[in-house]
């Protein structure tokens, strides 16, 4: 439980040299490079152009990637291992296939986009031959002549059928084809004497021109062209598809190449950082106090030239955050890293929050099967899914909240929803013990959140704090629950005026001589009582996270019950059903326990003592997202 001490380095190194020691900053991945403590007029530093480049690079890998990851022969998923890949091999990543693949990849994506705007057009085309389908008058000579007019469009259908009775033996030629809701298209031929009279009559019945698509032929042989045009596409379409599959077989340098740049990306905005002269490179960071050593030993022997200067940060000197504790407790840091980081000169809670994580989160799941479950697979899950870091801490969390869930399903008596034997905590049929001791442990996790605050004042020798802001409490919270019990009460009352009293007078201490201030301060304090109040009854959630696991489970037990009392074909229906309803049990309680006990820590538990503002170490080193990246020695 230890907030890792950290040292100042810099180094002053040959220009020529830069770019290799960049590398081996990066391969040993504990160096925290930051903006150097030179002033920005003392010396130029490196423009961002090759960043810019290297982004809009990248950016090409990741478009050519998703577009083959559909055709890899070698599906990705989230049970498959990335493939494992040497910091040697991202170095000397072939960017030439790479790039050839991309701009294979580019041209074949240019050529859908021409068969997508073909193809578009050839729909339209369709869409607007439809209605004209029963014309059979080629479209060329479907025009208007010297002594005739043509008029084509919609109109009202009724109004259409007393047109063609009004005009039947006149100069017209009036033929009605596909209805369009309560209209229908028409084509018509009038004399042109006749034309603007008829015209009128068009008008008068809600004719709306529309006039035939461009083209030769009629429009059934023009919608037969199309029709046969864009049937061909379909072809090109699959060929595209086949030449695509073909590519996705360069998928693994393709990412082995986003690597590569990501990594010289990284060394890049390190260089950024850096302030430089015609001969001459400054870096200036961050390096771990256990590490210091032995960079300082690696980067002399390759680089002897360099000069290296390692020391203590100042006073002033808010150095990155780096969280150090043991392999069982390691993996709760996600815990904390999800709220927030610890401030360098505050402490990290990590050991502390998490026996009271794992606890409340195997009282909230509940069930010893479900916990030995979990126990068992997360092991297992780790070695064949080989996740990042970070994943793996998630899955450690989990399942060590498994054997926790172990314990506590054992006291529970809850077995894959059964309740074989009688048991003193009974959250189903004897809920009050257990609401009890879910508040008593609330009020242990609430007290030492108070005790690790008042730890931080005496660690900086600010004793009177520790009385004004943490012992008062715990005499008034305290006290007032002495007061419930009779045999303490005496006690209990006197314990929680003291505290009362302490508060009343020192809350308002910030706030100078004025006493009016000071009394309205201390007063608002007070009011804090009902929060304490609150918090504590935040800590039901663990009673009621844990009866309704234990209630679905019987729920699920009593269904397949049910059903395997059908007989052969109900036993064999029952046994799916009793496996997938309780992983299905399991998994939403996992969710839900890890949700609320993650809630618990960070209000009832951070909210007491918690100190943010820390700058995460994030050293130079390899972030990859398609390989895992090791040390080829």
């Amino acid at each position: 439980m230890a907030i890792a001490e950290m040292k100042r380095i810099g180094l002053l190194m040959m220009r020529r040299d830069h770019d290799q020691l960049l590398k081996l900053a990066q391969r040993m991945g504990c160096v925290h490079v930051t903006d150097t403590d030179l002033p920005d007029d003392i010396l130029p530093r490196k423009d961002a152009a090759r960043a810019a480049e290297l982004e809009a690079e990248i950016a090409r890998y990741q478009w050519a990637i998703r577009k083959l990851n559909k055709y890899d022969p070698a599906k990705q998923s989230m049970f498959r291992p990335l493939p494992d890949a040497s910091m040697d091999d991202l170095e000397q990543a072939d960017q030439a296939r790479a790039q050839n693949t991309i701009r294979a990849v580019e041209d074949l994506e240019r050529q859908a986009g021409e068969l997508r705007g073909r193809e578009s057009r050839f729909r339209a085309t369709l869409d607007q031959l439809a209605p004209w389908l029963q014309l059979d008058i080629p479209v060329e000579i479907n025009r208007s002549t010297r002594t005739v007019r043509v008029f084509t469009g919609s109109a009202s259908a009724k109004g259409l059928e007393g047109l063609a009775a009004d005009w039947a033996g006149k100069p017209a030629v009036i033929k009605t084809l596909l209805p369009v809701k309560d209209s229908l298209y028409f084509w018509a031929a009038v004399h042109k004497g006749e034309a603007e009279r008829f015209l009128q009559a068009l008008q008068a019945i809600g004719y709306q021109p529309v006039s035939l698509p461009d083209g030769t032929g009629t429009p059934q042989s023009q919608h037969d062209k199309a029709e046969k045009a864009l049937a061909s596409l379909d072809g090109q379409y699959k060929s595209l598809e086949e030449n695509l599959r073909k590519e996705a077989e360069h998928l693994p340098a393709l990412r082995l190449g986003y690597e590569a740049l990501k990594a010289e990306l990284d060394r890049e905005g390190a260089q950024i950082q850096m302030v430089h002269t015609a001969s001459t490179s400054y870096l200036y960071g961050w390096v771990p106090a256990a590490a210091a050593l032995g960079v300082e030993a690696a980067i002399k022997e390759q680089f002897p030239d360099t000069v290296v200067n390692i020391s203590d940060p100042k006073e002033e000197d808010e150095p990155p955050v780096l969280l150090r504790n043991n392999r069982v407790v390691a993996p709760f840091e996600s815990i904390v890293t999800g709220f927030s980081m610890p401030h360098p000169k505050s402490l990290d809670p990590t050991g502390i929050m998490m026996p009271f994580f794992a606890c409340f989160f195997g009282m909230m799941v509940s069930d010893a099967g479900y916990g030995i479950m979990m126990a068992l697979l997360v092991p297992l899950l780790i070695k064949l899914v080989k996740p990042s870091k970070e994943g793996r801490k998630l899955f450690w969390v989990i399942g060590i909240g498994g054997v926790f869930t172990v314990l506590w399903g054992a006291m529970y008596n809850t077995w894959f929803g059964f309740a074989p034997w009688p048991t003193l905590f009974d959250p189903v049929n004897d809920s009050l013990p257990v609401m009890i001791l879910c508040m008593a442990l609330g009020a242990v996790h609430m007290f030492t959140g108070l005790g690790v605050a008042a730890y931080l004042n005496i660690r900086r020798g600010q004793y009177l704090d520790v009385l004004c802001d943490q012992l008062s409490w715990f005499s008034l919270v305290v006290g007032l629950g002495m007061l419930m019990f009779p045999p303490t009460a005496g006690i209990g009352k006197w314990m929680a005026i003291g505290g009362a009293f302490i508060v009343l007078l020192t809350a308002g201490r910030d706030k100078g001589n004025n006493p009016i201030k000071r009394l309205l301060s201390g007063l608002g304090a007070l009011y804090n009582v009902s929060g304490w109040l609150s918090d504590l009854l935040s800590y039901m959630r663990l009673f009621g996270m844990g009866l309704a696991t234990g209630v679905i489970g019987m729920v699920i037990n009593l269904l397949v019950g049910m059903v395997a009392d059908a007989g052969f074909i109900g036993i064999i229906i029952a046994i799916p059903l009793f496996v997938g309803g309780h992983l299905f049990n399991a998994a939403i309680n996992i969710l839900g326990a890890y949700v609320h006990a993650s809630r618990l820590q960070y209000i009832e538990f951070f909210g007491k003592f918690f100190e943010d503002g820390g700058i995460a170490f994030k050293p130079l080193g390899y972030s990859p997202r398609y390989v895992r990246v090791h040390d080829a020695s």
